[in-house]
């Protein structure tokens, strides 16, 4: 009915650099993104006919009857879709590969004819379109895709159930302040990783890192070249450590980020 408003599970899923990419690509790309939703909604035990799905430019709005447990989508919709894409990056060349931004909440909807509207959709939108998941995304090359909830879907679902397949640790906060000046309080997480990887982090110990060689440069204890030895792979405190000759398919993949893409079990 027009513009009644029902209860609803809200998947957003936007595609990174989308606008960047020529129109083949584009098109390419909606049509993989659709089979993995569909796909991904299947393993959640779900028919995906009986959920409303609406193009969104650069991703795909899915609509998932109020009735399905917020918990199972969240576990088995995700796991799905991190399988999906991982064998996706390893059949295609940097050109056609995909990475996610994946927004999660729930919610009143309305429907109001072929469009879909509510409060809880625009501000999961401004969530995923975020600089912060932004970032989060561009430093963790070794996962397909991020994925951002919102604070009350994170207490009520991720830390309030205290489900054994969803750990409240992984997730990081991430605070956005929206268009119209509201603050919005997203908590993010990384398949793969034991927590978001931060920036902060990453550049105290590159600091650390490089006064460290100033110092041995200082007092003659290295030459103008200073190198890891052979088998060591440097990267982030939490990262896997992998023998230096995988090299993980991705996007525009950075040689000195040479970690495995582990496939989580569903």
């Amino acid at each position: 009915m027009t513009g009644e408003a029902l209860h609803r599970g809200i998947v957003l899923l936007e595609i990174e650099d989308f606008g960047s990419r020529p129109d083949a690509v584009r098109a390419a790309l909606r049509e993989a993104l659709y089979r993995m939703a569909e796909s991904a909604l299947a393993h959640a035990g779900l028919d995906p006919g009986r959920c409303r799905t609406e193009e969104r430019g650069d991703g795909l709005l899915i609509l998932v009857p109020g009735s399905v447990p917020a918990d199972r989508l969240l576990r088995a919709f995700l796991s799905s879709l991190d399988i999906d894409l991982r064998t996706h990056q390893q059949e295609h060349n940097a050109a056609l590969r995909m990475r996610l931004r994946v927004g999660m909440s729930h919610g009143p909807v309305v429907l109001d004819g072929p469009h879909l509207a509510g409060g809880d959709v625009d501000d999961l939108a401004e969530l995923l379109d975020a600089g912060p998941v932004r970032q989060v995304l561009a430093r963790a090359s070794r996962s397909p895709l991020v994925l951002v909830v919102p604070d009350a879907f994170f207490r009520s679902v991720v830390a309030g159930h205290g489900s054994r397949h969803t750990d409240p640790a992984a997730y990081g906060p991430r605070d956005v302040v929206t268009k119209r000046g509201r603050t919005l309080r997203g908590w993010v997480t990384v398949p793969g990783y034991p927590r978001p990887p931060e920036a902060a982090v990453e550049e105290t110990e590159q600091g650390a890192d490089a006064q460290g060689t100033d110092e041995r440069r200082a007092t003659g204890s290295i030459g103008v070249l200073d190198h890891h030895g052979p088998g060591v792979v440097g990267g982030p405190p939490d990262a896997v450590h992998a023998p230096t000759h995988h090299t993980p398919p991705g996007p525009e993949h950075d040689p000195d980020d040479d970690w495995p893409r582990q496939t989580p079990e569903p």
